[in-house]
């Protein structure tokens, strides 16, 4: 644990799969699928699971019922504009709870409303409170948040955000809408509009230049309370921020808390990359394939002696596995560790010729080679011998 900068200090942990992550190019989650991913996101432990958009289909409406009926321990929010008849379908869907939004920069109000006015401005402002007001009005737990508020000024931003705390919002969001912020920026906003917000302070990041983890950690280290993450980096282009690499970053690095069960986190993933049709990258950190995968000599050897050596963490931790990898970089110690797994009788020539077959083949085929192919090879070599 690298930095104790708030030790006891719970993180709450929303979980937006189901909408943002479902909003990748070419991901249509089935309803029953949702309803079976949002179970298990329960029983993982996260907060908040953002269900879906009402508005935008049957099928988000019906995701969002079934969810909804489940009788689940987090919080199911329907995400809708700020206005009485997306709040209202959001209702009939049995959710009493809802994240609505407003765009904030000048770019969104120029694209979205034609202006960035003082009278475009009143307008959004009246519309959200008026938003806020009537959800509360139905007893609803209301989240508000500024869309791209990282490029929106500050004073109208801070003025948006208290507007909507004063109107009865339970929580205001902060959004790096395109990924465009950077980290010492990000606490730095952050940490100037914790002094104004005291109801939960949430965080959506996006990872347009891969700062989307590192963003959200420091938007903690500001003072925000709730981090809005996807399981495997799911969402629009570069992805939002990744549900796992932000919870281990921020329990094992920082000493924060969550509720979240980390040994859950890799079958999560699985299911999530099945699901939705996208592979994850062996490379992802955490979950990714080769995240606990060595194949240096040198590595390897350190490793079986101890793995703290060259791992951060113990693969357990988060429900993934080591993988001893051989090939092109393999060494004579797990050549030897395998040779004496199977009670195969070698001397040190043996080793070498075995372990020069093995980085031969490695290249050959440009792949690993596997427990099985060093025996096969260990007994031609030896039946040539003889």
């Amino acid at each position: 644990m690298s930095q104790a900068a708030s030790p006891a200090r719970r993180i709450r942990v929303c979980d937006t799969t189901l909408r943002d992550g479902e909003q990748t190019c070419a991901v249509a989650f089935q309803v029953e699928e949702k309803v079976k991913i949002a179970r298990l996101l329960d029983e993982m432990g996260v907060d908040v699971i953002d269900a879906g958009f009402p508005a935008s289909s049957q099928a988000d409406q019906d995701a969002v019922r079934g969810m909804a009926e489940l009788g689940l321990n987090a919080r199911v929010v329907a995400f809708c504009r700020p206005n009485r008849t997306e709040i209202d379908l959001a209702r009939a869907c049995g959710a009493d709870s809802i994240y609505t939004f407003v765009p904030t920069s000048d770019v969104h109000m120029r694209v979205k409303f034609g202006g960035t006015d003082s009278a475009v401005r009143d307008r959004l402002k009246r519309e959200m409170a008026d938003g806020i007001a009537y959800a509360k009005s139905l007893g609803m737990y209301v989240g508000c948040g500024s869309e791209d508020a990282t490029r929106t000024s500050y004073d109208y931003l801070e003025e948006v955000l208290v507007l909507a705390q004063e109107s009865g919002a339970d929580l205001v969001g902060v959004a790096d809408t395109v990924g465009s912020t950077t980290p010492d920026a990000f606490r730095t906003l952050i940490s100037r509009l914790r002094s104004q917000i005291h109801v939960t302070l949430s965080l959506h990041c996006h990872n347009d230049f891969g700062l989307a983890t590192a963003n959200t950690v420091a938007g903690i280290l500001g003072g925000a309370d709730e981090v809005q993450c996807t399981v495997n980096g799911l969402g629009e282009r570069a992805g939002n921020a990744s549900l796992e690499e932000v919870v281990v970053a921020l329990t094992q690095l920082y000493g924060f808390e969550t509720a979240v069960d980390l040994s859950r986190l890799k079958p999560m993933s699985d299911l999530i990359a099945d699901l939705s049709g996208i592979d994850v990258s062996p490379m992802k950190p955490i979950v990714g394939g080769n995240a606990f995968s060595h194949e240096s000599g040198l590595h390897v050897s350190s490793v079986m002696r101890d793995s703290t050596a060259y791992e951060p963490l113990r693969p357990e931790l988060v429900g993934h596995t080591r993988r001893i990898v051989m090939g092109k970089h393999s060494g004579k110690g797990i050549i030897a560790h395998v040779l004496d797994k199977h009670g195969l009788a070698y001397d040190d020539e043996v080793l070498g010729a075995v372990l020069r077959q093995v980085k031969a083949a490695s290249v050959l085929t440009k792949s690993s080679v596997t427990e099985a192919q060093v025996i096969g090879i260990y007994h031609e070599r030896t039946a040539t011998a003889v």
